[in-house]
């Protein structure tokens, strides 16, 4: 396990976002469906206008007991001229366990979030950020889960 000091808890303001998603069963789950997205993405995020980080994206993604969803995600300074075939949509202020981990970092923003006495929020998007120059995982991915 991970240092404990290097997880922090900390409040990320309101993003707006543009990109791609992609839903896929647990079950029969097709790993190959999220490449092609992210070549696609790849592909297609010049036609993103109003980037805020041009050196990074972002990968909101959520889970139910059966389906999963990830997307790709370019922020933005406004929800406006959406792509054709892309999601545009915000993501409120939200407090959140943040690390950057060779680890699991899932296993270790969980087990902090449990000796911590917190609580994540499930019904809200956990969030990986990604540098273009070095999309490493999980060395050097932030990732971020919600809490209430």
């Amino acid at each position: 396990m991970m240092d404990e000091g290097q997880v922090r808890v900390l409040e990320l303001l309101e993003m707006k976002l543009i990109g791609l998603s992609i839903t896929s069963s647990f079950i029969g789950h097709q790993p190959e469906r999220v490449e092609a997205m992210k070549r696609e993405f790849y592909s297609r995020k010049d036609e993103i206008s109003n980037i805020i980080h041009p050196e990074r994206y972002l990968s909101p993604h959520f889970t139910t007991e059966n389906l999963f969803t990830y997307m790709i995600c370019m922020e933005v300074e406004e929800l406006t001229n959406v792509p054709e075939g892309m999601l545009g949509f915000t993501i409120p202020t939200h407090q959140y366990v943040h690390v950057k981990s060779k680890g699991d970092p899932y296993d270790d923003l969980h087990s902090y979030v449990r000796e911590s006495d917190l609580q994540s929020n499930d019904r809200a998007l956990a969030i990986e950020v990604y540098q273009f120059a070095n999309p490493t995982w999980p060395d050097e991915v932030d990732v971020y889960i919600p809490l209430r």
